[in-house]
């Protein structure tokens, strides 16, 4: 295993980690502080100072126990991240999958009948559910050239070629931003 594959295998303890690192979502980047904050809390209370929990309970065995607790708080919460998102993720994926597949086909029947109002509606439910669906992103892409909505486009384009999964839609996804940004330099200023 290369140094690379064990920090992600390593991000799997950390509970939020993961989540708010690839996805950038709060909830988890907050439950990922306060993880690191127990953590190092329950580390300076073990080996730098260990009679320092001793002055906020009286019984130095009462102390040892919230500490003991704490490290088994501790050991359960980052199995329970380990385990649990592999499950969760695996599990909505593959109860979405033929949902995602039938929004993305009805989406592209109605951009083809011009119908994009409909359309981005259906892909944005699809790009909301998973950041992975590329697909989805592109028509959406295309709706949003189409409809003359060069920016928003320009700015999807940015943050889906970050995307492991759009290695493959490489191609379409420089061929859409191409045609952006020649609309971009052909559409006159709009005068005040």
């Amino acid at each position: 295993m290369d140094s690379k594959a064990t920090v992600i295998f390593a991000m799997r303890f950390w509970p939020g980690f993961q989540k708010a690192w690839w996805k950038g979502d709060v909830h988890s980047l907050l439950v990922s502080i306060l993880f690191g904050w127990v953590l190092i809390v329950a580390w300076l209370a073990t080996f730098v100072w260990p009679e320092w929990l001793s002055t906020f309970f009286s019984p130095t065995w009462l102390a040892s126990l919230f500490l003991s607790g704490t490290w088994i708080s501790l050991g359960v919460a980052a199995l329970i991240a380990a385990v649990r998102p592999s499950i969760c993720d695996v599990s909505s994926r593959l109860r979405t999958i033929p949902e995602r597949q039938k929004n993305l086909e009805l989406a592209q029947e109605f951009y083809l009948q011009a119908n994009y109002f409909e359309a981005e509606k259906l892909v944005r439910k699809n790009v909301t559910r998973g950041n992975d669906d590329v697909e989805s992103t592109l028509l959406w892409i295309s709706i949003l050239r189409r409809t003359r909505r060069i920016s928003q486009a320009l700015e999807l384009i940015s943050s889906t070629d970050r995307l492991d999964a759009a290695l493959p839609w490489m191609p379409e996804l420089r061929s859409e931003k191409e045609q952006c940004l020649r609309l971009k330099i052909q559409t006159p200023p709009a005068h005040d």
